[in-house]
C-alpha cells in the first residue's frame, strides 16, 4: 500500500537557464506553491453515434502558484521578479520526494511569470505571490 510523501516546501527551485537546481536556487521564505497540469479535450462524436460526448485528449499545460515571504536580496525571487519585466521563461524545479531515484524525484518546468506581488500588512511582514504558466514540457529529475 501506498503512503502520502511529505511535502518539502523548501524542494522548489527557480533558475534561469536548464542547469540543475542547486541549493541556492531554492525560493527563501516561501510558505505555499501549488502546481497544476491540466489538459484540453476535443469532442469526437459523430452522427449515429451512442448519443454521448466522447472527448480525445489534445494539448497539456501547466501552471504554478508559489507564496510566501518577500525577500528582496534573495536570487531566485529576483529571478522571479526580472522574468515578469522581461518576460522571459524561467525553470522553476518542483521535488516532491527528495529521497526518490533520479527522474522520480520531481520535474523541472520551462515557465513564464504573469504575476509577481507583494502584499505589506501594517504590523507584519512583506508577502508575495506569483502566478506562472508553463512555456514547455516538464522534464524529469
Amino acid at each position: 500500500m501506498s503512503t502520502p510523501i511529505a511535502a518539502h516546501i523548501d524542494s522548489v527551485s527557480v533558475r534561469s537557464d536548464t542547469n540543475a537546481a542547486l541549493p541556492a536556487d531554492r525560493v527563501d521564505g516561501l510558505t505555499d506553491a501549488s502546481l497544476s497540469e491540466p489538459a484540453d479535450f476535443v469532442e469526437t462524436n459523430y452522427l449515429g453515434g451512442s448519443g454521448y460526448k466522447s472527448r480525445v485528449q489534445t494539448l497539456k499545460d501547466t501552471s504554478a502558484d508559489l507564496s510566501g515571504h518577500f525577500m528582496q536580496d534573495d536570487a531566485p525571487q529576483s529571478i522571479l521578479r526580472d522574468a515578469r519585466d522581461t518576460g522571459s521563461t524561467v525553470y522553476v524545479t518542483f521535488i516532491f520526494d527528495p529521497s526518490a531515484a533520479v527522474g522520480t524525484k520531481g520535474k523541472r518546468i520551462p515557465m513564464v511569470v504573469t504575476s509577481f506581488d507583494e502584499k505589506l500588512t501594517p504590523g507584519g511582514v512583506v508577502e508575495f505571490s506569483c502566478k506562472l504558466l508553463g512555456n514547455g514540457a516538464p522534464v524529469a529529475v
